[in-house]
This record gives C-alpha cells, sequence and structure tokens, in this order.
C-alpha cells in the first residue's frame, strides 16, 4: 500500500506524530518554539498589552494607556505637568480675585467721601479746620441735625484725614489741599479756618462769639449773614474776600495784593491793616484804627477815626475816605 492511495492524510515530515510540526508553513494555531501552542515569545500583536512583567495589566510601557501618564507605581497618582481637571496655579486668570493694584474696597471713583456723615459724628458747636480745599459751612434749623461730609480727588488718603470732636465739642478737620469738607450744623459759636481755597458761608444765619480766618495763599472767601462778637481775618496772599454781616470787633490784616470788600460789616470797632499792593475797604459806625503802608488802596468810612500812620499818608492818593 502507497501512500498515494489516500488522498485525506498528507504530511511533509518524517516525524512520527502527525499533529506536532516544525514546518514554517501556516497552521491553524499559532508558531511556537516551545510544546504549548498557546504560550508565544512572538514578536507580533497580541490581545493584551505588551509588557515586561508577570501581569499583562501592569505595564510600564510608554504608550498610550487608559489612565493618566505616571512615573510613580500608582497610576493614579501622576508627576505629569500636562493640563488637568483642576486650575493651574499660573498667575493668568484663576476663580479668585487677582490682586491688583485697584480693589472693591475701598471705592476707587473719583471723589469717594469718607467717613459717612452723622451718627459716626458726634455732635460739635464749634469748628477748627487746619487745611483742606474747598469749605462750605451750612446753617440746619434743628440741634439734631448735623453732618460732615469729607471729599478728596485721592480716596487712599481719606483713613489718614484727621477728624474728631473733642470734648468742648469742637470739631477739628486736618485734610490735603485735595480735598472738600461740607459741614452742617445748628449752632457755630466759634469758628477758625486756617489754609483753604475757598469758603463759603452764606445761609441765613451764623452766630457766635468769634470767627477767625487765615489764609497764607490764595483764597476766595463768601461770607455774609454772620453774627459774632469777634471776627479777625488775616490775608497772606492772593485773596478775594467779601464780608457781609453784624461783628462787634473786626479786625482786617491784609499784606498780599488781593481784595478785601468789607463795607457790608455793620461795626462799631475795625482795626484795619494794609501793608500789600491789594486793595481794602472798610467802615464803621463808631472807630477806626487804620495802619497803612504799602502802596495799596485803601477806602475806609468812619465818624471817628483815629490812624496810626506817618503824616505823609494824608498825601497818598492810595487812600480814599468815603462814607
Amino acid at each position: 500500500m502507497s501512500t498515494s492511495d489516500f488522498h485525506w492524510f498528507d504530511t511533509t515530515t518524517s516525524t512520527a506524530s502527525p499533529w506536532l510540526t516544525t514546518t514554517t508553513a501556516s497552521t491553524p494555531w499559532p508558531i511556537a518554539t516551545s510544546r504549548s501552542p498557546w504560550l508565544t515569545t512572538t514578536t507580533t500583536s497580541t490581545p493584551w498589552p505588551i509588557t515586561t512583567s508577570r501581569s499583562p495589566w501592569l505595564t510600564t510601557t510608554t504608550a498610550t494607556t487608559t489612565w493618566p501618564t505616571t512615573t510613580s507605581r500608582s497610576p493614579w497618582l501622576t508627576t505629569t505637568t500636562a493640563s488637568t481637571t483642576w486650575p493651574t496655579t499660573t498667575t493668568n486668570t484663576t476663580p479668585w480675585p487677582t490682586t491688583t493694584r485697584r480693589t472693591s474696597w475701598p471705592t476707587t471713583t473719583a471723589r469717594t467721601t469718607w467717613p459717612a456723615s452723622s451718627p459716626s459724628t458726634s455732635s460739635f458747636n464749634k469748628v477748627n479746620i487746619l487745611l483742606a480745599r474747598n469749605v462750605q459751612l451750612r446753617a440746619t434749623s434743628s440741634p439734631s441735625d448735623y453732618s460732615t461730609t469729607i471729599t478728596c480727588d485721592d480716596p487712599s488718603i481719606l483713613p489718614y484725614i484727621r477728624k474728631d470732636v473733642s470734648q468742648d465739642s469742637t470739631l477739628t478737620i486736618s485734610a490735603t489741599s485735595d480735598c472738600d469738607v461740607n459741614i452742617r450744623a445748628y449752632n457755630y459759636q466759634a469758628i477758625h479756618i486756617d489754609t483753604v481755597s475757598r469758603l463759603i458761608m452764606t445761609d441765613y444765619s451764623y452766630r457766635g462769639y468769634q470767627l477767625r480766618f487765615v489764609s497764607m495763599g490764595n483764597s476766595q472767601i463768601d461770607i455774609i449773614n454772620v453774627d459774632y462778637d469777634f471776627a479777625e481775618f488775616l490775608f497772606l496772599g492772593n485773596s478775594t474776600v467779601k464780608l457781609g454781616g453784624n461783628i462787634g470787633a473786626l479786625t482786617v490784616v491784609t499784606r498780599g495784593k488781593g481784595s478785601v470788600d468789607a463795607t457790608h460789616v455793620a461795626t462799631p470797632h475795625v482795626n484795619a491793616t494794609l501793608s500789600g499792593i491789594g486793595s481794602l475797604q472798610v467802615k464803621s459806625t463808631v472807630n477806626m484804627n487804620l495802619i497803612v503802608e504799602g502802596t495799596g488802596n485803601l477806602t475806609w468810612c468812619s465818624p471817628k477815626v483815629q490812624m496810626d500812620v506817618t503824616p505823609d499818608v494824608y498825601g497818598k492818593t492810595s487812600i480814599l475816605y468815603q462814607c
């Protein structure tokens, strides 16, 4: 019997077993060099990740995996610097406010008021303003109606401005030359104002025993409807002043080149000093003491005059008597 008589049985090996072949031809199972056809060491693709360890699920390959890339033994704790699902710590946009120069507190508008008006301010009946730009004093109709408002071009200086009320009910304010002060009160027994650019007192009534104003530079002053026992005004710069009301004794000193009009003041006594190049207009109903120096223009009126001047003052055309 020859092998050609059986076409269903074919072999190309002389091995005794027809099922275990060593040929490289195609077979119905993976090529293997061992006795087990299912455990291969081939480098062809496999149904699980390539690994160098005994577990096919824990890989050390750098290929794409189903969890974040990591350099540690835990696949969930990464040290990568790639983007994550939480905010980064860069200086760009963050979910919390940035620390830029301008913040939402205090308000950084061009003109901001601080502190608030009453009731944070105690009641007062005397005012002492050491430094400010524009000052306005208003009269109210009730002792319980009073307030103080400070407004500055630069709101960052507001916490450093002095504003307090002493035990003798004196309101003291020390601001800067770019701050405005607005005060409302029922009673102004004493007013002392230094170095302001603008002063307005034009309400219906201001009553007290002392009114004092000092101007070191250029200022504009409007004071009417005042009723004080004593008033003193010292002008050292270029000031424009209008005074009106009732004053028991008025003292006006002008040493600059401004103009002072006190002809609307009803007073029995005037002490006036003109030593600059400006102009001064004063009058009294009883007595006037004049000290005239410099080349300024003086216009005065009084039935009784006591003039403390040199004899040649009577020949000066800059001194005019007008009643």
